[in-house]
């Protein structure tokens, strides 16, 4: 029995005397020091003990067991067989045969430890944000939580100047001082290190060698020497954007990150935004007021006392310097003929009340001066009570504050003007339509325009963001030139705009103005080279009775929906079949997100001919529901979920699990004999390290490369292809994985994208195959898709081939593969298991 629970508890288990000596240990201790029972025997177990605990031990011996809890408890590191030191919860009871036998037993809490050590670090580090210590501080405190998340790794943390340019100092402290003084003034740019680029490109940089690495022409030398050979650098953003630093990582081996530091960079970067961020707001908030104490040090306050009742009894010589009036004059209550005539009742009222109450007085109010300006001033005063608390004398002063009076005014309309565009914001915009609707009188409608840019983000991503922003502005200033200087107007967000008409008329007359103004914005936009293919899309709604503007803002953005989604309609006016399509949409997520928790999501798989033999040579898997009660769904009872970027990736990571579980059943299979053909949402492509991750799936199935075709669409390719994405789609074809490009025909600039990105296989789209014999551009057409891919060196699918006509022509043509229904419906993976084994069978 004994044997058997040692065998079976996940920690170690042990027998020594009170001193330490060791009879027995389990198999767990043997397994994981890599230690064998002899070696561990007596106190050869020590030699796996972290140095710095043998003096906890020792600390410990003679055991001695006493009192009702005799058992012993402390925390040692041990050495894993890989070399790593890990923590672990040791506890020691007496045998209870009093032998002077221990049996203890040991679990590892190593990474409750560093959890708990990294949640400890960061609250420190924002304790330091908190208490507004100083950025130098703060950077080093980010380089020693750095070093201890990542194990082995050395960290800087450089700052950049305010235009981004250059760095100018920062946190390095295991650089020599000849380096950590070429640090401030470095110019960013592509080539200065791993930092310098990351800041300059505003991405990641992982340089696994730096040997090797060409970012590290310039300074691997300086490097090297000092044993460094991989550098792992990340930008810093603040609030706005702007890269305030870079965070780098420095090894003494070549080496990538794993996912879980990738998951760490993450935690890090975000904590040194918020503390670099909240470091220097602070630090800019101290010189503000340091400033604003030398101000007021330098403009003497003017003194003055009263009586009970409040008539002024004595005042500073300064008086007349600030208002021009004699200091006699002010005595009494001659005071108030200096006040500007706008703020004397509501002084009075207030002086009247601090009289009656007998509480400190504390009001700003604007005295004339001396030529005849006016200047805001905040006057103090305190009562002074006798013994039986009767007020004797006031005391107060008078202070200069028109200038911080002014800046606050700045602030407050600041608060309500958008920086980049200068119309108001969001929270502006927002107060005046909810004032326009309370102010609307019964029969009268107040009317939203809510519009943005129809090819802004190309534009934003082709020219970059200053290009993007200068488009803004220029648009901001057209909608001011085309509207009155009455209309309600504002950027709501991004490229997103919001119009307020009033009282317009109709429906009909509503969006006939916005038609109207989408128009005249689109020609003024046509004039410059950078915007002439921008245009206007613009959502109307009209106010109801009891609305609120939250209301009328949701309506408004229903309808700028509807005209995003119907490219021949940029003006769309809400409608109660607009908000029936939302609800739909809604429910195919929801449908979606229940089919994902249950489990009825599945693929169908449709065969491929091979025109020429007749046979299977392949398949697509396509999405299908399984639903308990209505049975099997199309892909289109949760087509909305497939655009929805966090359902749509669950819903293709979770098919394309399930697709390769169906292939590995099925085995293996020559080359020549087709693959299985998974289509690859945008969200997928888009994924970072995608490539790397679908081939170890197929690794971890004992699959093949060439048994997966990845389809990719038109619209993937011209819209969301990035560098990084076409190396990803690179990489899967040089292992073998086959890339097809879906939907063939139906989107822009194909021939383009198809000589920068060779592809294995063209779709013809069903919608050409359709109209064969019938129609002859769809025949000229199709012959041509045909033709272009004899020509390039890939295959062609025809898809959607319904009848035996098209399949004939077809193959008359040269096209090689095509499926549809003519030859059959998409089967469930058991009904096409047996298609298939019968052709790999017929083929061997």
């Amino acid at each position: 029995m004994f044997d058997t629970l040692t065998r079976s508890v996940p920690g170690f288990v042990w027998l020594s005397d009170a001193n330490g000596h060791i009879d027995f240990v389990n198999c767990a201790w043997c397994e994981y020091t890599g230690l064998s029972s002899e070696a561990s025997l007596g106190v050869g177990w020590m030699q796996v003990v972290h140095p710095d605990d043998l003096k906890v031990i020792a600390a410990l011996w003679p055991l001695r067991a006493s009192g009702q809890n005799p058992a012993y408890e402390t925390q040692i590191r041990f050495r894993r067989r890989d070399g790593w030191y890990r923590w672990h919860l040791v506890r020691a009871n007496p045998v209870a045969d009093g032998d002077g036998h221990w049996i203890g037993y040991s679990a590892d809490i190593h990474n409750l430890i560093a959890s708990q050590t990294k949640d400890r670090v960061q609250a420190d580090i924002l304790q330091k944000v908190v208490a507004g210590e100083d950025v130098e501080t703060l950077l080093t405190a980010l380089c020693e939580l750095g070093e201890e998340q990542l194990p082995g790794s050395r960290c800087t943390v450089l700052l950049l100047s305010e235009d981004g340019t250059e760095f100018t100092g920062g946190a390095a402290s295991f650089l020599p001082r000849e380096l950590q003084a070429m640090i401030p003034g470095t110019k960013v740019g592509t080539g200065v290190g791993s930092c310098g680029t990351a800041a300059f490109e505003k991405r990641d940089i992982i340089s696994a060698s730096i040997a090797t690495d060409p970012l590290w022409d310039g300074w691997r030398e300086a490097f090297v020497s000092l044993g460094v050979k991989a550098c792992w650098s990340r930008p810093v953003y603040g609030t706005d954007g702007r890269v305030l630093a870079t965070y780098g990582f420095y090894f003494d081996e070549e080496r990538a990150p794993t996912d879980d530091e990738l998951e760490s960079l993450d935690i890090l970067r975000q904590l040194a935004a918020v503390a670099i961020d909240k470091a220097r707001t602070t630090q800019a908030l101290r010189e503000s007021e340091e400033h604003y104490r030398h101000t007021v040090e330098h403009n003497p306050q003017i003194p003055w006392t009263a009586d009970p009742q409040g008539r002024i009894l004595s005042v500073s010589s300064r008086w007349r310097e600030a208002t021009g009036q004699p200091v006699d004059r002010a005595i009494g209550t001659g005071w108030f003929q200096s006040l500007h005539p706008d703020d004397i009742d509501r002084v009075h009222g207030y002086w009247a009340e601090c009289l009656r109450t007998g509480d400190p007085a504390d009001l700003k109010y604007r005295i004339r001066l001396s030529d005849g300006g006016y200047r805001w001033v905040r006057a103090r005063a305190t009562p002074r009570r006798d013994t039986n608390g009767q007020i004797v004398k006031w005391y107060g002063a008078v202070e200069d504050i028109h200038d911080l009076e002014l800046a606050h005014e700045r602030l407050r309309k600041q608060a309500d003007i958008d920086d980049l565009t200068r119309l108001p914001n969001r929270r502006a915009f927002e107060d005046r339509l909810r004032a326009a609707i309370a102010k609307a009188k019964d029969g009268t409608s107040v009317d939203l325009l809510l519009m943005d840019l129809r090819g802004f983000r190309p534009l934003n991503d082709r020219f970059g963001h200053e290009v993007g922003d200068a488009v803004l502005r220029l648009f901001a200033g057209i909608l001011r030139e085309c509207l009155s200087e009455g209309d309600t107007i504002g950027r709501i967000a991004g490229d997103q705009f919001a119009l307020v008409f009033c009282d317009v008329g109709d429906e009909a007359a509503l969006q006939r103005s916005a038609g109207q103004l989408a128009r005249k914005l689109e020609g003024h936009l046509a004039r410059s080279a950078k915007t002439r293919n921008v245009g206007v899309r613009i959502g109307c709604a009209r106010s109801k009775r009891g609305d609120k503007s939250d209301d009328l803002i949701r309506r408004a953005k229903i309808a700028l929906y509807a005209a995003k989604a119907d490219s021949g309609h940029d003006v769309k006016l809400f409608s109660p079949a607009l908000q029936q399509a939302i609800d739909h949409r809604v429910e195919q997520i929801e449908l979606a997100r229940q089919a994902l928790k249950c489990r009825w999501l599945v693929p169908y798989y449709q065969p491929m001919i091979d025109l020429a033999s007749g046979r299977v040579a392949g398949a697509e898997a396509l999405l299908r529901v399984r639903h308990p009660v209505e049975g099997i769904l199309s892909p289109l009872s949760v087509w909305a979920a497939l655009d929805a970027p966090k359902v749509g990736k669950a819903i293709n990571d979770h098919i394309l699990s399930l697709v390769l579980a169906d292939v590995a059943e099925w085995g293996s299979w020559p080359a020549q004999l087709g693959s299985i053909s998974v289509n690859l949402s945008t969200e997928m492509l888009m994924q970072e390290g995608l490539a790397r991750s679908l081939l170890q799936k197929l690794d971890r199935k004992a699959l093949e490369p060439h048994q997966l075709t990845v389809e990719i669409t038109e619209r993937v390719l011209v819209d969301e292809l990035a560098p990084g994405t076409r190396q990803c789609l690179e990489q899967l074809q040089r292992h073998g994985v086959r890339v097809s490009l879906d939907d063939f025909g139906t989107g822009f600039a194909s021939l383009t994208h198809l000589q920068r990105l060779p592809v294995n296989e063209i779709k013809i789209d069903r919608s050409f195959v359709t109209d064969l014999g019938k129609s002859r551009s769809a025949t000229a057409i199709v012959k041509s898709m045909i033709h272009l891919g004899r020509n390039m060196g890939v295959d062609v699918v025809a898809e959607g081939v319904e009848t035996a006509e098209q399949a004939a022509l077809l193959t008359e043509w040269g096209c090689r593969f095509a499926q549809g229904y003519h030859f059959y419906r998409p089967l469930p993976a058991h009904e096409f298991a047996r298609i298939w084994r019968a052709v790999i069978l017929g083929g061997q």
